[in-house]
């Protein structure tokens, strides 16, 4: 999932990117970030007037496209037909290390960082637990 913005400068531009795989949280924050630089910084010079429509277009279907991926607007609990548990949980977690780090700094609970990951991947709560305590350990 991309998302970017344009930054017009009247005979120059620049852009910038958010790419990656993103919680919901995450999600929403890089989007309205990227739209509030389009909208307010994007249209200065002639050539950034019209990339400046492009990314909000292109933003806006793939914000929309990865909430499809991501579910309803409000997680749901829904049984679970396997839940992983011991190294294979930790490898499954590794790849969220820094979304862990990023909700642990912005102040989210430990305990609610630990119960959305188990949820989401599929992993024991005690797990998840385990993960995010060694990341906080680390901090």
């Amino acid at each position: 999932m991309e998302l970017h913005h344009n930054v017009g400068m009247l005979f120059m531009r620049r852009e910038f990117t958010t790419e990656g795989q993103l919680c919901r949280k995450c999600l929403n924050s890089a989007f309205w970030h990227h739209t509030l630089r389009n909208v307010t910084l994007g249209w200065w010079g002639t050539i950034s007037f019209f990339m400046t429509w492009y990314f909000l277009a292109t933003n806006l279907i793939a914000y929309l496209r990865a909430r499809s991926e991501l579910g309803e607007a409000l997680p749901r609990e829904a049984p679970r037909p396997s839940v992983v548990t011991g190294e294979e949980a930790q490898r499954i977690l590794v790849p969220f290390e820094h979304n862990v780090r990023m909700l642990l700094r912005s102040g989210d609970a430990p305990e609610t960082v630990a119960r959305d990951l188990a949820r989401t991947h599929g992993v024991e709560p005690t797990a998840a637990q385990h993960f995010v305590e060694q990341i906080r350990a680390t901090e």
